[in-house]
């Protein structure tokens, strides 16, 4: 039987995701780990899905820096459970192609083994994130259909 998650780990996990250094993340990473972050990736480049150790260390070293300078992350509600954790907060930055500061609500779902990240799944609000990205607000009341097939605004 595997050993509960001690919150330690998931505390030095978050100290090291703040701090940015791809080196530092890519010491807490399975060599096989999956890294989701989800919303409009031709909007914000920084989403996307990367697998392997090697890929998340290189999103970090090159692709992160040249879209956004990381400002911070309040950690808003962080739970411990299983192999798991889930986070809820807001996470700010610089969108560096335009200067303009970004702010918005995430959550992150993270499984670990051994220690490490095996699985890394981030939700933004992605609506008001790429708004804040292109620089105004989207318009929703065109006949936008929604993955259900139901009309989003008329």
């Amino acid at each position: 039987m595997t050993q509960p998650l001690q919150r330690a780990v998931v505390d030095a996990f978050y100290r090291t995701y703040i701090s940015r250094d791809p080196e530092q993340i890519g010491a807490l990473l399975d060599e096989d780990v999956e890294w989701h972050v989800a919303g409009p990736a031709e909007v914000m480049q920084v989403c996307g899905y990367w697998r392997g150790k090697a890929a998340v260390i290189d999103r970090f070293a090159r692709l992160v820096p040249q879209i956004i300078e990381f400002k911070g992350l309040d950690i808003e509600c962080l739970l411990v459970d299983g192999d798991s954790s889930a986070l809820f907060g807001r996470i700010a930055c610089l969108h560096r192609p335009t200067g303009r500061s970004i702010c918005h609500r995430v959550a992150h779902i993270v499984r670990y083994r051994d220690g490490k990240v095996v699985y890394f799944r981030v939700i933004n609000d992605s609506l008001d994130a790429a708004e804040q990205f292109v620089g105004h607000r989207i318009n929703l009341t065109d006949g936008a259909v929604s993955a259900c097939g139901d009309l989003v605004a008329v």
